[in-house]
């Protein structure tokens, strides 16, 4: 199993997210607060916040089986969704503040 901050770089969450769904894991992650409640080597879990109070929890995982993630946004599987796409850039921006300064 690889480190999850391995599998979620910037350019993989671009790689794995469609394009308006990086586009607004971007805003998301710029605007709204996102709250880490869980972090190790293999798994993360967030929870992100609005402004009207609504909430999603996000998961990332690195399991023998690769790279999985899950959202309470949609039951759809393999959508990476915004969602995602603001946890990895969060948790990237907490590893390497400078590189995430636009």
């Amino acid at each position: 199993m690889l480190p999850i901050t391995s599998l979620i770089t910037p350019d993989q969450l671009e790689k794995m997210a469609s394009r308006s769904n990086f586009r607004y894991g971007k805003e998301i992650f710029k605007d709204e607060e996102i709250k880490f409640d869980k972090i190790n080597t293999f798994n993360l879990i967030a929870t992100i916040r609005n402004r009207s109070r609504e909430t999603a929890t996000v998961e990332l995982m690195s399991t023998t089986k690769g790279f999985r993630w899950k959202c309470t946004c949609t039951n759809k599987k393999g959508i990476f969704c915004h969602h995602c796409v603001a946890v990895g850039l969060k948790h990237n921006q907490n590893l390497n503040p400078a590189e995430m300064e636009e």
